[in-house]
């Protein structure tokens, strides 16, 4: 009887220190754990703040096609294709927005308060206006078409600024830090927002631009001759090959692709 006594003291005492074995256990594990997921938290957040911890930047982009953006202020923003457009959560007080590629705004007014678009080379201030910024990546030259309004260009890093008229054409070289402005039909540079082309007797040096922004494609002339010729055309969901071949009807044209999945005209 004694011996059974001692037998179920002893095994009471081994349950005790499992147990107290285990509590050990969960608590290291529970601690190590919280530690994983707190240095995970802390990475995250030294790396990617703004998808852990909110949307502290809101950024859209458009792959293969345009996109159109309504900004909090009631601006619009078309987005041409391979574009990105991004923008703090607290626009409505600075109206700042960064572009990647091409992109066409229509700018509310809203009394004091700037709307600046900035790119790589050149940041854009308006109040309210219709312009296009074209920056795309890979490209050295920085364009700002105005349709509507007065907008101010101010080249980055430096102290130099132009003030843009409608019908104007800013052209930035990023290569040798060059800059011009040319009179231009704006409409020649903006119209691949709407679901149609249409002109009336446009120069084919404006119709090639139009065409490249259309079809997301590059286009090269080497025919000089051509460029001048106006040309009436309306272009809605038809192939390059058969808008190539009604122009080759109007104009004295033949085209090639060349390797780099360029058109060349000549």
């Amino acid at each position: 009887l004694q011996g059974k006594k001692k037998a179920e003291i002893k095994l009471k005492e081994f349950y005790r220190k499992q147990r107290k074995h285990r509590s050990r256990k969960l608590i290291s594990w529970v601690t190590s754990s919280a530690a994983a997921v707190i240095l995970i938290l802390i990475t995250l957040q030294l790396f990617t703040p703004y998808q852990l911890f909110g949307d502290r930047v809101h950024t859209f982009t458009s792959e293969n096609s345009k996109k159109e953006i309504v900004l909090p202020d009631g601006s619009h923003v078309w987005l041409n294709a391979h574009s990105s457009l991004s923008y703090s959560k607290d626009f409505e007080k600075s109206r700042n927005v960064k572009l990647t590629g091409e992109a066409l705004f229509d700018v509310v007014k809203s009394e004091g308060k700037n709307f600046t678009v900035e790119t790589s080379n050149i940041k854009i201030e308006v109040l309210g206006t219709v312009f296009l910024v074209n920056d795309r990546t890979g490209s050295d030259i920085t364009e700002t078409v105005l349709e509507s309004g007065l907008v101010n260009i101010i080249i980055n890093n430096t102290d130099k600024n132009f003030n843009l008229n409608p019908g104007e054409l800013f052209v930035y070289n990023s290569t040798d830090e060059s800059s011009r402005i040319d009179m231009v039909n704006a409409s020649s540079y903006t119209g691949w927002i709407e679901n149609s082309l249409s002109f009336t007797n446009i120069p084919m040096s404006e119709l090639i631009i139009q065409l490249k922004k259309w079809y997301n494609i590059d286009i090269v002339c080497n025919n000089k001759n051509i460029l001048n010729i106006p040309v009436s055309i309306t272009i809605d969901e038809e192939p390059l090959e058969e808008t190539l071949f009604l122009l080759s009807q109007v104009v004295s044209l033949s085209w090639t692709a060349d390797n780099d999945n360029r058109i060349i005209l000549n």
